[in-house]
């Protein structure tokens, strides 16, 4: 495989395990930017699961603070940045009405 010099260039269906490994291989022989893409489509990857497990836990009754504490956010953060991704899972579709309305229903300020 060529060196990817940005994210777009990694196939998507390319194993988390496999990411890390590429990422730490191209970092122990200095190739910068290889590293790099792989890093950057590594935290892409990782970090979009996060929203989605954070509502899971809050409609599960985890609640905002134990929720927070375990993304090693404030509760601030946490409502903002799932604030977010529900309106955008909402925009894009990926998401009903339904389900909108329940997350920010439990990010809501009391």
């Amino acid at each position: 495989m060529i060196s990817p010099t940005q994210p777009d260039d990694i196939p998507r269906d390319t194993f988390l395990g496999l990411l890390g490994y590429r990422c730490s291989r191209h970092i122990q022989a200095l190739d910068a930017i290889a590293a790099l893409a792989y890093g950057e489509d590594l935290t892409e990857r990782v970090g979009s699961v996060r929203w989605p497990i954070a509502a899971d836990a809050l409609t599960a009754g985890a609640g905002l603070e134990r929720t927070a504490v375990a993304m090693d956010l404030d509760v601030f953060d946490l409502r903002v940045g799932l604030g977010h991704w529900v309106a955008e899972q909402h925009r894009l579709g990926l998401i009903d009405a339904d389900r909108y309305e329940q997350v920010v229903n439990l990010v809501r300020e009391e």
